[in-house]
């Protein structure tokens, strides 16, 4: 188990990784997200919220606010503690040293402000789904329009990610086999056919979506966001 020192030197390391993926070309970005996912594996998951205040520059009690306003996203570990995901701290982290360098004064609430504008004004309900019609549960509604959302957004970087994360998926028996092959025959499509097969609101798409390698692609506020949009519709 790595130690706090180490921790956060790891996740400087991801960081930086991360950078470097964008900077590459395509042939050597498969070998940098693999160091970068190995780095993440022994990481873990989830931080401690001690050490993502650390690393963000906060205060316990600063992070605590923003905690519970459900500003930054946390998760309830086996444990039972609540935790901060690698993966929101990754991206508040990127984002807020962005702003920093840009010379914003308060970097952190910046980029929370912008995500949360941002949220009201991409997860349109009326455009991401139908009318509600009979025979759509809420989850399938959250699932439609949540690939909707994905598929206006899909690049090669976000389907590398799928592909790597059904990968993990089928080498740790966390996937029935038809569906890991059905996903990889669909994550080979060209992108705008793609985008059609995840967003359709067929039979079989419905069932492809409920093991779908994309989850986790949207930040905290694009998540309340459609949550709360879905729901209404559902009730509506």
């Amino acid at each position: 188990m790595l130690h706090r020192s180490e921790l956060s030197e790891a996740i400087e390391h991801i960081l930086r990784l991360r950078q470097a993926e964008r900077g590459v070309d395509s042939s050597i970005r498969v070998d940098v997200a693999a160091a970068r996912e190995f780095i993440e594996a022994a990481v873990g998951s989830t931080v401690r919220p001690a050490l993502a205040a650390q690393m963000l520059g906060l205060s316990q009690t600063a992070l605590n606010r923003w905690l519970e306003k459900g500003e930054i996203a946390t998760v309830l570990t086996p444990r039972g503690r609540r935790e901060v995901p690698l993966a929101e701290l990754v991206g508040l982290l990127e984002a807020s040293r962005e702003l920093g360098v840009a010379g914003a004064s308060r970097p952190l609430a910046a980029v929370l402000n912008t995500r949360r504008a941002a949220a009201e004004e991409e997860i349109d309900i009326d455009r991401l789904l139908p009318r509600r019609r009979r025979g759509h549960r809420t989850a399938e509604l959250h699932a439609l329009a949540y690939h909707r959302l994905i598929a206006d957004r899909l690049d090669d970087r976000l389907v590398e990610r799928a592909r790597r994360r059904l990968a993990d998926w089928r080498t740790n028996g966390r996937i029935h086999p038809h569906w890991a092959e059905e996903w990889e025959r669909t994550l080979d499509l060209p992108l705008n056919r793609l985008a059609t097969a995840i967003s359709a609101d067929t039979q079989r798409a419905r069932e492809l979506r409920q093991t779908s390698p994309f989850a986790g692609a949207l930040n905290e506020h694009e998540r309340k966001r459609l949550v709360e949009a879905v729901e209404r519709r559902a009730s509506a």
